[in-house]
């Protein structure tokens, strides 16, 4: 059967993100960060993408917790500071985008979501997106899957879903997409990937 759309995830494949500059900053400031506070700070983050609490909540939280010193603006910044762009995939997506619907599945929280809205045009080329802050679970869990063929109104035998996780590969392959794994340093991989499905660059 015939693609009819494509879902990406957005992390590492529409929008790279290194978490070392923001694991830098904390170092930098935070003298005595232990084990256990690295780890109620870790629990934290994924109460934040499951949408547990917001993004505000979030920051005055986390600032209490490790001891951060400067203010939520401050933090945020940080938080906000560990992603880049990937022109290959834009070209890919400006030149997908004229012939097939575009949507997004991402585990993400409110405060990455917002900020990449504003700063990374690349995503006004998708229709729709589902976000693990909104549907309360994320991958791999198939409950998020399934909220988007629900919400793109998408059957899975004609999608491709494009991660660069295996675990949730598996699961987007396991309900029926024609699952594809993203590597940021083999785009043409990928693009002949595409190619095998249907796709044409």
């Amino acid at each position: 059967m015939s693609i009819e759309a494509l879902i990406f995830d957005i992390g590492n494949v529409v929008i790279p993100f290194d978490w070392q500059p923001f694991q830098l900053r904390l170092q930098a400031e935070l003298k005595n960060l232990t084990v256990d506070v690295e780890n109620e700070f870790r629990d934290l983050v994924i109460r934040l993408d499951i949408g547990e609490m917001t993004g505000e909540q979030f920051a005055q939280v986390a600032i209490r917790t490790i001891g951060f010193q400067g203010g939520e603006v401050e933090f945020i910044g940080i938080w906000n500071s560990i992603f880049s762009s990937n022109p290959p995939m834009e070209r890919t997506i400006i030149a997908l985008k004229k012939r097939f619907p575009l949507y997004l599945l991402s585990n993400t929280s409110d405060l990455h979501l917002a900020y990449l809205m504003r700063n990374r045009v690349v995503l006004q080329h998708f229709v729709d997106g589902v976000y693990s802050f909104r549907a309360k679970c994320a991958k791999p869990d198939r409950k998020i899957f399934e909220t988007a063929i629900k919400q793109f109104g998408l059957r899975p035998e004609n999608s491709a879903y494009i991660d660069d996780l295996p675990a949730n590969v598996r699961s987007a392959s396991d309900l029926g997409f024609k699952a594809i794994q993203y590597d940021l340093a083999k785009h043409a991989e990928f693009e002949h990937q595409l190619a095998e499905i249907g796709v044409q660059i």
